[in-house]
């Protein structure tokens, strides 16, 4: 719907107005405008690239309810599919800035969108080691996920880098299910909680103290790793089979900023049970609020906040 009033010039045309807009097309914003439009609210979905977000580079995915094996491109073919019987989604529309006022103004690289509502999943992209080989071997080897690819390395040898909660837990999880794991940690402790610390020296997992990674090796697998050990500059080789890099993750919060949301330390929007921001009708789901990293809580949280913002928008909660 084009506005009346407002000026419509190349790069600054108002393209329409929605009752919610939802900024990013991985599983949680799929999910998002699937239930908005379900709920009859009038919705649009921006994607800067294609839809799907990090769950496209997954060679297989063994956990999504209803799909025992399935590669990642091909869920996410079938969630953005789905979501395209309910809802518009545009494609390379990069949001460049938003705005609060009586609509939020959103503007993209092809103009402007005018909206009751705003929906963050702007998901997150996992810090990476930039070491030689790393970027080659993602999904032959190379993981940033152990509870999506662990099951795959179940009796092998594999390693986890890193020395914080997630690498820590990621550690404990790949041990459960019978991996052969050894940790590569920088530093000569943890940055762990101390119950971590504790489950790891109680099973007996071995740990390569300050040490980093200089190359995975592999050529359609990985084979091995190569490490540097910071104290005396030695080099060695390790056999494996896959390395696990839990060394932290970068959300997308750049908007939430903007919107002046709140955010923990680590940049992740802080959200309620119900998906609400700190700012009224503004939502956030997915890797940008942070918890489990998974494609079943990205859909639950976008599902949950699509019907948050329906609720705020016919009764708002903060004038109850």
């Amino acid at each position: 719907m084009t506005i009346e009033g407002i000026s419509s010039s190349q790069g600054d045309a108002v393209v329409g107005e929605y009752d919610v807009v939802v900024i990013g097309g991985g599983p949680a914003g799929l999910s998002a405008g699937i239930y908005a439009k379900r709920a009859g609210l009038e919705c649009i979905i921006l994607e800067k690239g294609v839809p799907g977000g990090q769950v496209l580079t997954s060679p297989s995915i063994e956990n999504y309810p209803g799909f025992p094996e399935i590669p990642g491109m091909k869920l996410m073919d079938a969630m953005s599919d789905h979501a395209r019987r309910y809802v518009d989604i545009k494609e390379g529309e990069e949001v460049l800035r938003v705005r609060g006022g009586d609509r939020f103004e959103i503007t993209t690289n092809s103009g402007r969108y005018l909206a009751r509502a705003i929906i963050l999943t702007t998901g997150a992209i996992h810090r990476k080691l930039d070491v030689a080989g790393e970027e080659g071997m993602v999904g032959k080897g190379v993981s940033y996920c152990a509870t999506c690819d662990g099951f795959f390395y179940k009796g092998r040898e594999v390693v986890v880098v890193g020395g914080g909660n997630t690498a820590l837990t990621d550690a404990l999880y790949l041990h459960s299910i019978g991996c052969k794991l050894s940790i590569v940690h920088r530093r000569d402790s943890f940055r762990a909680d101390r119950h971590l610390h504790e489950s790891i020296r109680k099973n007996n997992i071995p740990v390569f103290w300050n040490t980093v990674v200089e190359e995975i090796v592999g050529k359609d697998e990985v084979t091995a790793i190569r490490l540097r050990d910071l104290k005396t500059g030695a080099v060695h080789t390790k056999p494996v089979n896959g390395v696990f890099i839990a060394v932290g993750e970068v959300p997308s919060s750049q908007l939430a900023a903007e919107l002046g949301l709140d955010m923990d330390q680590g940049g992740f929007v802080s959200v309620d049970k119900s998906f609400r921001t700190n700012v009224p009708f503004v939502y956030a789901a997915g890797d940008v609020s942070g918890g489990i990293r998974q494609i079943v809580a990205a859909v639950h949280g976008g599902a949950a906040a699509a019907l948050s913002c329906f609720e705020d928008l016919m009764n708002p909660y903060y004038r109850r």
